[in-house]
């Protein structure tokens, strides 16, 4: 069945403070080899580079340069050459962007016990190897500190996340998820994407490559290993969905063009929304 459409939401009345900057996020999620990152990609196309909607790159650019003003006109040069070089220029760009906000993000972060700790107890278990799992601590706080800077965006601008902190959670220990997906900051919206194991598996094979977590894996295992995440996902949406995120779902399966102009087109519609309401 092809099916996208926007879900009702039920905010929840126990719900967990919020995140500055995290409603500017849309997220794209589900199970690897479903196909969302071909689906953000042709999203991104179809909405066109001057739409509201932009990439995390380009969100930490514009964060930066709405920063400048509070950097002193000496240095000012400086940091708008760097912004030529990519990788340079984007490591000066969120360094600026929150230069003079370091206070207001420890103050977030004192916010967030609970996620910090599910963030700590990622760290320490689910999949990969000791290694893998250990650089998780610091890329979740990259991930928040992404999410301050969107606090900084110019006017109504939204930042498109195909691997954001709800799809970080699926490697999360079975009994920590709904800790994880109960306390994850809310995004402005998330577009899951679904797809059978049985397509997702042979997807996965086809491709010539696999993450991490799946390497080594028979098909079998393999399927097994998609069912959990399909279920993951499940669960993620049923609590996001309680604490009032948007959750718009969108068959994997259907023809990239077809699913591509009806996320486009929810996606604008979805401002449309916010502008009247």
């Amino acid at each position: 069945m092809n099916l996208l459409t926007p879900i009702a939401v039920t905010p929840s009345a126990t719900d967990v403070p919020a995140f500055p900057g995290a409603e500017r996020q849309v997220e794209f999620v589900g199970p690897p080899g479903v196909g969302k990152s071909a689906i953000y990609h042709a999203v991104r196309d179809r909405l066109g580079s001057q739409s509201i909607y932009r990439t995390a790159q380009e969100g930490r650019f514009l964060a930066a340069k709405a920063s400048l003003g509070k950097v002193s006109p000496l240095r000012r040069p400086a940091y708008r050459a760097v912004f030529q070089l990519p990788r340079v220029g984007e490591f000066y760009a969120r360094r600026l962007a929150v230069a003079s906000s370091e206070d207001t993000l420890r103050q977030a972060l004192q916010l967030q016990g609970a996620f910090l700790e599910c963030c700590s107890e990622l760290a320490q278990t689910g999949f990969g190897d000791p290694l893998a799992r250990f650089s998780r601590l610091p890329i979740m706080l990259d991930e928040l500190r992404d999410l301050h800077l969107w606090t900084r965006l110019p006017g109504n601008v939204q930042v498109l996340q195909p691997d954001g902190l709800v799809q970080k959670g699926w490697v999360s220990a079975p009994q920590s998820r709904e800790a994880y997906f109960s306390s994850v900051p809310k995004p402005g919206a998330v577009v899951v994407v679904t797809a059978s194991p049985d397509v997702i598996v042979d997807r996965l094979r086809t491709r010539g490559r696999r993450i991490h977590a799946h390497v080594g894996l028979s098909d079998s295992e393999l399927h097994a290993a998609s069912v959990q995440a399909a279920e993951t996902f499940a669960l993620a949406t049923e609590l996001l969905r309680r604490r009032g995120v948007p959750v718009f779902e969108v068959d994997g399966e259907a023809p990239l063009s077809e699913s591509t102009e009806r996320v486009a087109e929810l996606l604008r519609n979805r401002v449309a929304w916010q502008e009247a309401g």
